[in-house]
């Protein structure tokens, strides 16, 4: 089962992006104000979580209304609200998750949720913006990651943790069993000269980022 978890950070473009995602899912999530955010863009959520700190006065009442789980939580909380869509999630049956509208404004936030992916990477996370797709790759869950992408396309590759054995094939500066450090930016704007990339690597965790046109 797919499972679509929505941040509180759209975009230009992010409405369009959540009404064609949630055809392909089986199950939307919104996170705190994201819910009535979604309402608006035309998306109903399955479940609403948070503490609802941010979202706007009578928000329960109005989502209740609206047929939504809502799923309400202490404001002093040690997991963000993302975090909580993804327990929900699992806990749903979810095999694979799509996050939207959850990288950008704060940084800090968008930290957060990077972590919250990679956190889920047996669940086999993708993340999706108008602007970008990130994919994440564990050693603990599988190895390597095949892409189709348009070719020229914008490639970053971090390592989150030391990363060792990566390789990178169908780029113009491919990689062959090599060390990328936490966060360095040796894996930065790299381009495919493929429309089939692989990212391999042999022990670690990598974020794959690929900024897209649109």
């Amino acid at each position: 089962m797919k499972a679509l978890i929505i941040g509180a950070a759209p975009v230009d473009g992010s409405g369009s992006l959540i009404r064609s995602l949630a055809t392909v899912c089986d199950m939307v999530i919104a996170a705190d104000a994201a819910a009535e955010w979604c309402i608006a863009a035309g998306v109903v959520p399955d479940v609403a979580v948070g503490d609802f700190d941010s979202a706007s006065p009578g928000a329960l009442e109005r989502l209740k209304q609206q047929r939504v789980n809502v799923v309400c939580f202490p404001a002093e909380k040690d997991a963000s609200d993302l975090d909580l869509a993804i327990v929900i999630a699992r806990e749903a049956g979810a095999t694979e998750l799509v996050f939207s509208a959850c990288t950008s404004g704060r940084l800090d936030h968008t930290l957060a949720a990077l972590g919250g992916v990679i956190a889920g990477a047996d669940l086999h996370p993708v993340i999706r913006e108008p602007h970008l797709s990130a994919w994440t790759l564990s050693s603990d869950v599988e190895k390597r990651l095949d892409l189709v992408l348009p070719i020229h396309t914008t490639v970053s590759i971090f390592a989150l943790g030391d990363a060792l054995g990566v390789t990178l094939e169908g780029f113009r500066y491919p990689l062959v069993d090599a060390t990328l450090h936490s966060l360095s930016s040796h894996g930065l704007s790299n381009i495919t000269m493929s429309d089939k990339v692989t990212v391999t690597v042999a022990s670690g965790t990598l974020l794959v980022i690929a900024s897209l046109d649109v």
